[in-house]
């Protein structure tokens, strides 16, 4: 099959009109003005009948709506408690290891009966950019990226360094999060 040449034309010479980009502007202005009176309509007819569920407008009323991410949302990484009162955590320190910007500090420790625990675990909120490897790294799914959004900002950098007991959520919490896991490692890939 003979592939068709393209010619470029180089030399092209544009009309006082076309030079004057007016004809562009208008359509920019013509395309802006039509989004504008569509939300507009939109916004007019929603406080008119407050439908809510029918409405063309895709903006979240925060705090009065609230947004449900996704179960692939990487939040704040946050350590799983387990159903027994004990955090997953054994301190092998490979999360600690996958972690590119190195947040993650682990102090082990063992129970009496043998089990290994973090003494002293601490994330630094203000380094981690939220990707996951932790999270991969973790042969026991005792750290998790949470669905936490809330509680990422703040005015004081010294609040957003956690330890552990900050970072403890029951595994019930978290069952979402540990079912996408799972289905990811798996295969089954749905999100």
């Amino acid at each position: 099959m003979a592939t068709k040449i393209k010619k470029i034309r180089r030399n092209v010479t544009l009309t006082l009109w076309e030079q004057s980009y007016v004809p562009e502007i208008l359509r920019g202005m013509y395309i802006t003005l039509e989004h504008f009176f569509i939300n507009l309509w939109g916004l007019i007819l929603e406080f008119a009948w407050s439908g809510r569920e029918d409405r063309k407008i895709a903006t979240v009323y925060y705090p009065e709506e609230s947004v449900t991410p996704p179960p692939a949302y990487r939040g704040r990484p946050v350590l799983v408690l387990g159903a027994d009162g004990n955090e997953k955590c054994v301190a092998c320190g490979l999360c600690e290891a996958a972690c590119p910007p190195q947040c993650i500090s682990i102090i082990g420790a063992e129970r009496a009966n043998g089990e290994r625990y973090p003494l002293r675990y601490t994330l630094d909120g203000t380094r981690c950019i939220f990707c996951g490897r932790c999270e991969e790294a973790c042969p026991k799914e005792a750290i998790v990226m949470s669905d936490d959004w809330r509680n990422l900002c703040e005015y004081d950098r010294s609040k957003m360094i956690y330890e552990k007991a900050d970072l403890l959520v029951p595994e019930e919490k978290l069952a979402g999060r540990l079912a996408f896991i799972r289905d990811k490692a798996f295969g089954k890939d749905r999100y």
